[in-house]
């Protein structure tokens, strides 16, 4: 039971609660039976703008008509029908102003004590604002979108998750600016609730995502669709609007992906709409897309094999085969170590279906530093036979395995270790590797040719390269894409950019190799164009080390 302090009861029962009253840090307000004031105290006077000359022998709800019908009025009526102290928080809006109340019932009225919880509401309220909502923007933050997903998910109702990227967002970052960047993220949060219900829920899920939970859609899953993709077409269209940021018209464009749902869990939900909005870049990017259920069979598909892939590293299941490198006089110049994956149950997988997952999940790194390690060891075996000791081993190596800060240290101190001939190692590199931070990238190469390694671009003519930079790459060989050398044979225009990069790598200094030659038609061709170096399955396909071995003994 509550009960005042003793020395405030005392005074009370004494009938001169003045002096005691008056010298306390609550505000005080005593009412006679009939909701008359009899008595307010200075910090009651302060709290509620009212003063006492004026107030004193009136009735309280006369003083404050706001209160009639409400929780004060209420509560103070409980505490006198049944003659029992109350206590409570309540908001008074006239004066915005939060109180903490405790009301004591007597013979004689009621004697209610105020104190003010302003400041304490205050920082409640800013607490769960940092915790709930997304302080750029305003909107409910990725905590509040999954609990409101979570019991819009449990109600069991039709609803929708659009899930929206801005697309090139990025490039606005860099070009204008990560202040202009977070204007336009304001601005489009606000755009995106004036396209919504009032009961819909716009959130910033994270960086230029959002995410808008549409509930209660219809009776049917066409219905919601519908409803759906009309709403995400009108954001669509908003978008169509330029934002004025500084003075100057920005543009911006989602991609909206979209799911259907009427129960499951909010990770389930929320993994299918991430899965239709990058469907929807995938198809021009300012565009919409329904999750496919074909789509989450390939996702499903390739996260098994990524976690069959890590089993896979700690259990030793790679290898490597080598594919001959042939002079064109018909000498074996060296080989290109290519990783294969020895699955104990599917047998050899094929290069194209894990190492795409590999890059995608950065098990490139770990395997990557496995297949060099590998093929500086089986150089240093090779040197003490006559029969390889002069071959070169070329490895390939991965934009994100190169541009580990690393790098050059990990490949210096592998040569080491295994006490391989750093001359004997080439490097084989793609063109978009090339085109990230060119100084860095010729600094590593140049630390490394210092040693000894040498460098081949693969796949030349398929990328981007510049003739700008090229020359001031330490590069040592172009290998010309195979599907030139295909096209070599029936058309003009193949036969054409061979001639022309055989051209390029007689005037830069560089050995050309042309890969993929499969007939003596285009041995022949490369040959009479001036081509050094040739591998294919012409003359073998990549092999084991065994069998290596054995086709060299042969030679």
């Amino acid at each position: 039971m509550l009960e005042p302090p003793q020395s405030q009861a005392a005074a009370l029962e004494t009938g001169c609660p003045a002096v005691t009253l008056e010298s306390i840090s609550d505000a005080v307000l005593v009412l006679d039976r009939s909701w008359n004031i009899r008595y307010m105290n200075g910090n009651a006077e302060r709290l509620l703008q009212v003063r006492r000359a004026e107030v004193m022998g009136r009735n309280v709800w006369e003083v404050f008509p706001e209160a009639v019908d409400g929780p004060y009025h209420r509560a103070y009526l409980q505490a006198v029908e049944t003659n029992s102290p109350v206590a409570f928080e309540e908001h008074y809006v006239p004066l915005d102003l939060w109180t903490e109340i405790r009301a004591y019932p007597s013979d004689d009225g009621l004697t209610i004590y105020f104190r003010d919880i302003s400041e304490r509401k205050a920082a409640e309220a800013q607490i769960h604002s940092m915790a709930f909502y997304d302080q750029l923007t305003g909107l409910p933050n990725r905590q509040l979108l999954l609990d409101r997903a979570g019991h819009a998910l449990s109600l069991g109702h039709l609803g929708a998750l659009l899930f929206i990227d801005l697309d090139n967002f990025k490039t606005i970052n860099d070009t204008r600016g990560h202040d202009k960047g977070d204007m336009l993220l304001r601005m489009v949060a606000a755009r995106l609730r004036t396209e919504v219900r009032g009961c819909d829920t716009v959130a910033r899920f994270g960086g230029d995502e959002f995410i808008v939970l549409l509930e209660e859609l219809g009776t049917t899953e066409n219905d919601a669709a519908a409803a759906a993709q009309e709403i995400a077409l009108k954001i669509v269209h908003a978008f169509g609007e330029p934002f004025a940021i500084d003075g100057m018209d920005q543009y911006s464009t989602p991609s909206i992906g979209i799911t259907v749902f009427s129960g499951g869990s909010v990770d389930e939900v929320l993994k299918r709409a991430d899965l239709a909005m990058y469907q929807a870049k995938a198809a021009g990017r300012n565009t919409i897309s329904f999750f496919d259920p074909a789509m989450q069979a390939r996702v499903s598909a390739r996260a098994a094999l990524e976690a069959d892939m890590r089993r896979a590293l700690g259990n030793g299941e790679f290898v490597l085969h080598y594919q001959p490198l042939m002079c064109v006089d018909g000498a074996m110049a060296g080989v290109e170590a290519l990783v294969r994956w020895a699955h104990p149950q599917r047998g050899l997988v094929p290069p194209a279906e894990f190492i795409p997952v590999a890059e995608e999940s950065n098990l490139i790194l770990p395997l990557g530093r496995w297949v060099m390690r590998e093929a500086c060891q089986r150089l240093a075996a090779w040197a003490g036979d006559a029969r390889t000791a002069g071959l070169e081993m070329a490895v390939n190596v991965s934009a994100s395995q190169f541009h580990r800060p690393d790098f050059v240290e990990h490949v210096l101190e592998t040569l080491a270790q295994t006490g391989a001939r750093a001359d004997r190692l080439r490097l084989e590199l793609t063109e978009s590797l090339l085109l990230k931070d060119v100084g860095g990238t010729v600094e590593k190469m140049q630390r490394l040719r210092a040693a000894g390694v040498s460098f081949a671009l693969d796949d030349f003519g398929t990328g981007y390269s510049s003739l700008s930079y090229l020359h001031r790459l330490p590069l040592d060989q172009l290998k010309i894409d195979r599907s030139f050398i295909w096209g070599a044979a029936k058309e003009d225009s193949g036969a054409a950019i061979v001639r022309i990069i055989v051209s390029l790598g007689k005037a830069l200094n560089m050995s050309v190799l042309a890969e993929g030659v499969e007939t003596q038609q285009q041995l022949d061709f490369v040959i009479a164009e001036g081509c050094q170096y040739y591998q294919g399955y012409l003359f073998s396909k990549p092999l084991p080390e065994p069998e290596l071995l054995a086709l060299i003994a042969n030679l």
